[in-house]
Formats: C-alpha cells, structure tokens, sequence
C-alpha cells in the first residue's frame, strides 16, 4: 500500500464499515457519564456565543454534536466515513453533516470560533497537516478541544490484559467479533500516532502560543468502570487557542 488515498479507503470504508459504525454507537451509548461530563463543561465554559461556528472534526456517529447541540449551540459535523455520518444523521439530526478530510478541511480561512475533536489524529496518515488545517480555519482568538491518547509505553501485560477485555467487550457491547482488528495490519506502517509532545511542538511550529495539556481524564473510580471501560492508551487533551 503506497498511496495514503488508499489508507484513508481503507480507514473509510473497511475499518468504519456499516457493522463497525453500529458497534462503535452501541459503545456510545455505554460511555460513562464523568466523560460526557467532560465534555460538556469544556464547551459551555469555553468563551463563545451561542452563534458561533463549531465544528466538530471527526465526529463519528455525532458523540459529541449532540452534548452541543443539547447545549443549545449549532454545529458543523466531519467525518471521512459515510457510515458513521449514516448513524450520526439518526443520532444528531439537527448537525450540519459533511463527508471532509481532516488532512483538507473543506471551510474557508478563519471561520470557526471553536474545534473540538476526539480519538482522530492518530487515525490520520499525516497528523500535522490536521493541525495545520486546523489552525488555518480558526479564528482570531478561536479554540480548540483535542481528545488523543498515546499506547506507546504500555506495559506488555497491560497490552495483554487490554486484548482479552476488547473480546469480550466486542461481543456483549459491540455484538461483532475483533475481526476488525485485522484491518490494523494494513493501517498500523501508515499511522504515525503522535503523543501531545509532538502535537504541542507542531503547534508551537505554527505559532499557536497558548497550549494546555490534561492528562488521565480517563481513570475511573469505581472498580466496574476500571475493569471495563479503563484503556492501555494513555488518553489527554489538548486545548489551544489561536491567540498569536
């Protein structure tokens, strides 16, 4: 595989196909609160008026268009696969839905007031040219929410541990077999997966001076959500503004 159309294919239209865009709402629909809690706060407290333009990159089947719209705000969802799109039409159906690339965000130089994203970069071939997209479509003192996580020094047995859960999460949630995993084989040489180091350093390349990191939002208290819902990814957020 040489060409990144044809990772972005596959991403599209193997990895989201119709059984794994249903599966991935099923998970939705189990996420603990504490994590639509999260998001909810950040958005309302961030400083934007309930006319502003937001867009939500990668939204899936619309997890997070919907906190926003609940929230009275409208809202511009992207996604690469028209599967999940397909899902967040029923979910979320007041989003402005759009098939877009996040690597070529199809929206005009500074015209978004706020971004918010979650689990995209590390699915994208070439990571810094979302954020270059990104910071090329915010506004003068826009903001941006990005949700990622790093696996890269994960503990074996962690790893271990974490594939035995997915089992059996896969077939009581998701109702589907990991055989979706295998599709990794293909992606996993192309997708660079960048920690928030590499991430802030980007930004600051392209003078986004004001970046904030939080780590762990993911820990969980009670034992269920530890055993079931905890993940080998370290998960942070990264929020920005386009103050330079």
């Amino acid at each position: 595989m040489e060409k990144d159309t044809d990772v972005k294919k596959i991403m599209a239209e193997e990895r989201w196909n119709k059984r794994n865009a249903r599966a991935y709402e099923r998970f939705i629909k189990v996420t603990p609160s504490d994590d639509e809690q999260f998001w909810e706060d950040a958005i309302v407290n961030t400083p934007i008026n309930k006319n502003a333009v937001i867009l939500d990159l990668g939204t899936g089947t619309g997890f997070l268009a919907r906190i926003i719209l609940k929230n009275g705000f409208n809202v511009l969802g992207l996604d690469l696969s028209k599967n999940m799109l397909a899902v967040a039409k029923k979910k979320a159906p007041e989003t402005f839905l759009v098939r877009g690339d996040a690597e070529n965000i199809p929206l005009k130089d500074s015209s978004v007031d706020l971004i918010v994203s979650r689990w995209v970069l590390w699915t994208l071939p070439h990571p810094w040219e979302a954020l270059e997209e990104i910071v090329r479509v915010l506004k003068p003192d826009g903001r941006v929410i990005l949700c990622d996580g790093d696996s890269k020094n994960t503990p074996k047995s962690a790893v271990i541990f974490g594939t035995i859960r997915s089992f059996f999460k896969d077939i009581l949630i998701g109702w589907r077999l990991p055989t979706w995993k295998r599709v990794y084989k293909k992606l996993d040489p192309h997708l660079p997966r960048w920690d928030y180091e590499q991430i802030s350093e980007k930004l600051r390349d392209l003078g986004v001076e004001q970046i904030k990191v939080v780590h762990d939002i993911n820990k969980r208290n009670g034992l269920l959500h530890k055993h079931i819902f905890h993940s080998e990814w370290e998960q942070f957020i990264v929020f920005f503004s386009n103050k330079r």
